[in-house]
């Protein structure tokens, strides 16, 4: 047990520090909480992490073409430590940018859904189980979005979304309170802005939310 422990707080150093190179940041920077999301830091679960990764991943798979390319670089080199660290595993490198923001974004999703992102999806599910893999999905989901929402009662992509979210967050074992609110806004057609701020916000609460669920004080013994 306290070989275990020392293990992942080792782990936790390790990623806190290399998080913040990726993200142009130092240990010292103020508001760095360093361990346990349920504080606003790294989070200690492989639930949390694996949420983090997606997080990051798709986010720098949607912008790329799109944001600054140091933007795009740091945010991918978020990922990138993610997976490093935890799941032992060098991530494929985002597609090339054409210029043509339609296409670059068809190829970011494609990488999220056909290549890299849906390997890691398997990778995960092995090695850490079916709720590490459902927070991993619902945060490639969640910053996907933005890109696929239409506030158009005859576009049928909102209650396909709003299904998927709830089959996830019932995997993830959260509550009811976690993803309700979203899907809600999802089925009844809510304005875009009103859906792509409270999917930016999830990004927030929802480490909270799996923290509190997963996230195991340290006892010392």
């Amino acid at each position: 047990m306290h070989t275990n422990r020392l293990r992942s707080r080792v782990v936790m150093v390790l990623l806190i520090g290399l998080l913040a190179i990726a993200c142009g940041k130092k240990d010292s920077d103020k508001g760095d909480k360093g361990m346990g999301a349920k504080t606003g830091g790294i989070p200690t679960s492989r639930e949390g992490q694996m949420y983090l990764l997606g997080q990051k991943l798709s986010q720098a798979a949607m912008v790329n073409g799109r944001a600054a390319p140091d933007l795009v670089t740091r945010t991918f080199k978020a990922a990138s430590t993610i997976a490093d660290i935890t799941l032992q595993t060098k991530l494929a490198p985002l597609p090339e940018i054409t210029g043509d923001r339609a296409g670059d974004g068809a190829a970011g999703m494609h990488y999220l859904l056909k290549e890299q992102g849906a390997e890691l999806g398997k990778k995960i599910s092995t090695d850490f189980g079916e709720q590490s893999a459902a927070t991993y999905e619902l945060a490639l989901k969640i910053n996907m979005l933005p890109m696929l929402y239409i506030d158009d009662p005859k576009d049928t992509m909102a209650d396909t979304m709003a299904e998927v979210f709830g089959r996830l967050s019932t995997r993830a074992k959260l509550p009811e309170t976690a993803m309700g609110p979203i899907i809600a806004k999802l089925k009844a057609r809510a304005p875009m802005k009103e859906v792509t701020d409270m999917a930016l916000a999830l990004n927030e609460s929802l480490p909270v939310a799996i923290a509190t669920i997963y996230e195991k004080d340290d006892k010392k013994k």
